[in-house]
């Protein structure tokens, strides 16, 4: 994983935030986190029964897989020690994708609309200008997700596909998947 020197922000509440990469002492908080996130959102592509699945071990081994590919980066937002957060991002791994990378990212609840969303992203933004071979950052978006719609397009996202069946709820209700593309 490309390394970030942690920095604090300011939310917009006026709290300080810690930005930094991921470290395996944080997977069980990080896993709090993303249960938390998947059983509060129906716009994450998984639940948190799916999740819960997922061992410790495998967690872990996902941040060490991070930690060895200078490509991909897993950061953290942090605030009196807790993990309020996260965002994940991946390149490509082949000769012709490796150009572009996409992520998932996920805020705690009562920390939404609070300006830590925007720290996360801004951050792998610059990141991804620091590094000459990462040209593109990808996201999908449910397009019920007004919120995050709104945050990618004052960062420069645009619109470039519309995926009409792009989750499917428990209820067989299918929600439209918007993607978004950023050339920093």
């Amino acid at each position: 994983m490309a390394k970030i020197t942690a920095k604090n922000q300011k939310s917009k509440t006026g709290e300080t935030i810690i930005i930094r990469n991921a470290a395996v002492s944080d997977v069980e908080k990080m896993r709090s986190l993303a249960i938390e996130s998947f059983r509060s959102s129906d716009y994450l592509i998984a639940t948190p029964e799916e999740f819960s699945a997922i061992s410790l071990e495998q967690q872990i081994a996902r941040i060490k897989r991070h930690e060895d590919n200078e490509s991909d980066i897993w950061l953290v937002a942090e605030c009196n020690n807790e993990i309020v957060g996260m965002l994940d991002f991946q390149s490509g791994k082949s000769k012709k994708t490796k150009h572009k990378g996409s992520f998932g990212m996920v805020v705690h609840t009562s920390w939404q609309n609070k300006g830590v969303g925007k720290i996360l992203l801004s951050t792998l933004i610059e990141w991804v200008q620091s590094h000459s071979h990462l040209e593109v950052i990808n996201l999908t978006v449910s397009e019920e997700n007004k919120s995050a719609i709104a945050l990618y397009k004052k960062l420069g996202f645009q619109l470039t596909g519309r995926e009409p069946f792009g989750l499917k709820l428990h209820d067989g209700l299918f929600l439209v998947d918007l993607n978004m593309t950023l050339k920093p």
